[in-house]
């Protein structure tokens, strides 16, 4: 839920060079997707589109997937129209198509646990949890099948070393359609409603050296986990600007959108080798999920900004954002009685209070600033601040009444810190036509835990290994764009 809920920052290269602080500002085609109020600022149609190169600070090559993928970000355009009243001085039509998410990334973590500890033990907790390996998660049930652990949960392996690899990639593009309005130079009101398509693939191999109770080594296993999520969402969002001073350029926005309503399928393909030293005989057992429907809610989101120029050469832009990713749901389509609720209930109870157990409200500070050397040259300098969604302590828990447990073929999972951003850019114009180049660096780092052996009791202490993953990575962003 948590990776749905968030967005990049992503755009023309005007707005992310001024670290998307433009909601107040406006007057670029970015703005509809944050304040759609901001489109109502044109007083000339246009047209832009952006293309750029993304590259993760520590990536690994994994899976054919390199550290450095170049990536199409934008397009979109501004149809002005300039009314006769004197009220009303401009309506104004947009289309925008972004990159709301990026997911490409790599993983790569090593271990030699301290205790031996293994993944076979999340295993055999969760088969004698649900009763059986048969019962628990399709996982454990692998693990049985390949004679990690036993089909009560009573036995299980050590290990002496394990290692983790992970590739990811795909995106969720949206798609945005706006209306605004200028009021007499002074009031922006703008509506814009998101359509969004996804498309997520990941690749992960997690392996280990094991060993017996007598902690001799027995051999080793890999699991491996190929994964798609493919589906569509919408959403709505109202913005509005306001000059409270008539004869000056101050400006206040503020901005609502709502929660963004996903409609997914999940397809997942595991397999565990096993090969054992003692005996010398492998062990080979795959899981085949070939569709897992499910819908996503992901949080409302507030917005309230500031946005000054001075001298008509300075541009400044202040603005925050709340979102509780608490309040984020996973519901089904039809009437299934998942987790014991009355049958016209379509919501995983238990998987909701999960999230509002684990996560959190997340606040977003933007500062931007542009500075218009002379009429053809502008310098853009930005900074974000994205507080983290989890709570500490935070973990995936399989021990829930929850449709999802059914199909968990992974117990990996892992608590990220927060964003800072930090962008720089540069305008040309040449008149009708203008270029930008924007730089953006992301600096967020993560605790990679390959499983959990806290049983599902959050006082119990988890001895799984864990490792910091840096997750920081450079945007490098250009964008061509005509006025007419």
């Amino acid at each position: 839920m948590e990776s749905f809920s968030k967005e990049d920052l992503n755009g023309t290269a005007r707005y992310v060079g001024m670290g998307g602080a433009m909601n107040a500002l406006g007057a670029d085609i970015s703005v509809m997707s944050s304040n759609p109020a901001g489109i109502g600022l044109f007083r000339h149609s246009d047209i832009a589109t952006s293309f750029g190169f993304m590259t993760q600070e520590d990536g690994e090559k994994f899976d054919s997937k390199g550290k450095t993928h170049m990536s199409f970000d934008q397009i979109g355009f501004v149809y002005s129209m300039k009314m006769g009243g004197n009220t009303c001085r401009f309506v104004n039509f947009g289309f925008n198509y972004h990159k709301s998410k990026d997911f490409n990334g790599l993983i790569k973590a090593d271990f030699a646990p301290a205790n031996f500890a293994s993944q076979t033990w999340q295993m055999a907790d969760l088969a004698a949890y649900w009763g059986g390996a048969p019962k628990a998660t399709p996982l454990s049930n692998m693990g049985y099948e390949t004679w990690l652990i036993d089909s009560l949960g009573t036995n299980a392996y050590g290990a002496s070393s394990s290692a983790y690899r992970k590739a990811q990639w795909g995106s969720i593009q949206a798609f945005d359609f706006n209306i605004s309005a200028n009021l007499s130079e002074q009031y922006y009101l703008g509506l814009t409603i998101g359509a969004y398509n996804v498309d997520y693939n990941s690749y992960s191999l997690y392996g280990e050296n094991i060993i017996n109770s007598n902690k001799i080594a027995s051999g080793n296993y890999t699991l491996s986990n190929d994964r798609d999520v493919s589906g569509n969402g919408f959403n709505v969002r109202l913005g509005f600007i306001a000059r409270p001073i008539a004869d000056s350029p101050f400006r206040i926005g503020f901005a609502i959108s709502s929660p963004t309503f996903y409609n997914l399928r999940s397809k997942t393909f595991s397999r565990i080798i096993t090969n054992y030293s003692d005996d010398k005989t492998t062990w080979d057992h795959y899981t085949d999920i070939s569709g897992y429907d499910y819908n996503i809610q992901t949080p409302w989101k507030f917005n309230f900004s500031l946005g000054h120029t001075i001298a008509n050469c300075l541009a400044i832009g202040a603005e925050y954002e709340y979102s509780d990713y608490s309040t984020a749901k996973v519901t089904y389509d039809d009437d299934y009685d998942y987790d014991g609720w009355s049958s016209n209930e379509t919501d995983d109870h238990d998987l909701n209070n999960q999230a509002s157990y684990h996560l959190k409200g997340v606040s977003t500070f933007k500062l931007g600033a542009e500075w218009m050397v002379d009429p053809m040259v502008a310098i853009r300098a930005g900074y974000n601040y994205v507080s983290s969604p989890f709570n500490n302590g935070a973990y995936a828990n399989q021990t829930i009444n929850s449709s999802s447990i059914d199909y968990a073929t992974s117990t990996d999972y892992m608590n990220l810190t927060g964003i800072n951003r930090y962008t720089v850019g540069l305008g040309l114009n040449f008149g009708n036509i203008y270029a930008d180049a924007a730089c953006q660096y992301q600096h967020q780092k993560g605790v990679f835990y390959p499983f959990n052996t806290q049983k599902g009791v959050d006082t119990n202490i988890n001895e799984a290994p864990s490792q910091k993953i840096n997750l920081s990575k450079t945007q490098i962003l250009f964008t061509i764009g005509y006025r007419f």
